[in-house]
Order: structure tokens, then sequence, then C-alpha cells
């Protein structure tokens, strides 16, 4: 379809599950301008097949923050790798993007919110069974049955608690605001190739800790 609206060629796709082939003036917008002709598709995942979809077809992949490096790398990328390599790509052309759980330390009584809402965060994530793999990897998979079971019954305080504080350190990344560029780069230098932080963010209050932490991906 993106290839009819840029060309005006006329629409021709026949697939295994759809047909499509006509495109009314009505919904043909105009052609975009050259450097901007190639629309990236990045799709989302946490399991084999859509890594592997990821590989064989995407620009990138957009790695869910309930995720750890050694699921990242021993089972996200080396699926997403499977995939490139059947279609003659390279994992290199799938930009890989890591919304990261951060807990930063600076003010006590703000870390411990934060603390406690990535735990809840995360509990509640972990009680998803088709995301159970991040949990397995680790040895953890009894805690997500646990998690599952009171999520059923809407126990949903109780949850947290189940996540101690090493599974909350192979989940998020903890360290003062400075600290945070250089903690993310290391863990997952060679992983992902853009990073976000999963934080509560307002528009427009963008304060120091904000441009601190930026200015440190330029500086290490």
């Amino acid at each position: 379809m993106w290839n009819a609206w840029q060309t005006r060629e006329r629409l021709n796709y026949r697939g295994q599950f759809y047909k499509l082939t006509l495109m009314t003036p009505f919904f043909s917008p105009a052609p975009l301008p050259p450097a901007h002709a190639h629309i990236p598709v990045y799709i989302a995942g946490v399991n084999k097949g859509l890594c592997h979809l990821a590989g064989e077809l995407c620009d990138g992949f957009l790695v869910h923050p309930f995720n750890s490096a050694r699921y990242l790398s021993e089972v996200i990328l080396p699926n997403i790798e499977a995939g490139a390599q059947g279609t003659g790509r390279r994992r290199e052309d799938v930009q890989m993007v890591g919304s990261i759980f951060v807990i930063a330390e600076d003010d006590p009584e703000e870390a411990e919110k934060q603390r406690a809402s990535v735990r809840q965060q995360i509990a509640f994530y972990a009680s998803t069974p088709s995301y159970r793999g991040v949990l397995e990897i680790h040895g953890w998979g009894a805690v997500g049955e646990q998690l599952s079971g009171l999520a059923a019954r809407q126990r949903w305080d109780e949850m947290p608690a189940l996540i101690s504080d090493y599974m909350l350190e192979q989940y998020a990344v903890v360290g003062r605001w400075a600290d945070l560029p250089r903690l993310i780069q290391r863990r997952f230098s060679g992983l992902l190739d853009r990073v976000m932080y999963y934080l509560p963010f307002t528009p427009g209050a963008i304060d120091d800790r904000w441009r601190q932490a930026v200015a440190g991906f330029h500086t290490h």
C-alpha cells in the first residue's frame, strides 16, 4: 500500500491471507519527500516467534520493559538473528530499542517510591503467562505461577512482595541519575541500540536530572 501511494503504481497485492487490489483517491495520500520515502517498520514482542519475524522483515524491534540482559542475549537476539539469516539479512539490520526500568537513588525518599512502583510493575508483567520465559531463564518460573494465581484472584497488593531485591536488580537499573547512562551502557552494550527510561514523565517537566542523564550517554 505504501508503495502504491509513493509511486502511484496500481495496488496489486495477492498474499496467502489478503488480496489488496483497490486504492481509491480518497484514501491515497500524496507521496512523501524522497528523504522519508522509506517508512521503517518496528514490532514489539517477548517470545521467539515475534523475534524471528522481526529478523525476517522488520527495521526494528521494541524490547518489552520486562526483560533482562540475559534474556536478551540468550533468547531475543539469537531468534532475531535466525530470522534475519532466513531472508539474507543480518542482526544489525534490525535496530534494537529498549524501554528500561530505572531507579534513581539520589533522593532516598523518591528512590523508595520508585522502587515500590517498579516492583509493582514487574509483578504485574511477570503474572502474564506468555511472559513466563523472562522468569524461567533465571529459574523463577514458580514465582510467575504464584503471581498468575494472585492476579486471577485480583489480589494485586500481595504481588509486589514476591519480587525480591535481587530480582528487581535483574530487571531494573539502579543508581544515581548521573550514573544511569554508564550503568545502562555497561549492561546493554551490544544488546540494545537505543534506550528509553521507563519512568513517569510529565511533558515540559524537564529538569537538570533529565539533562544530566541525556548528556551522560554522550560522555560514556
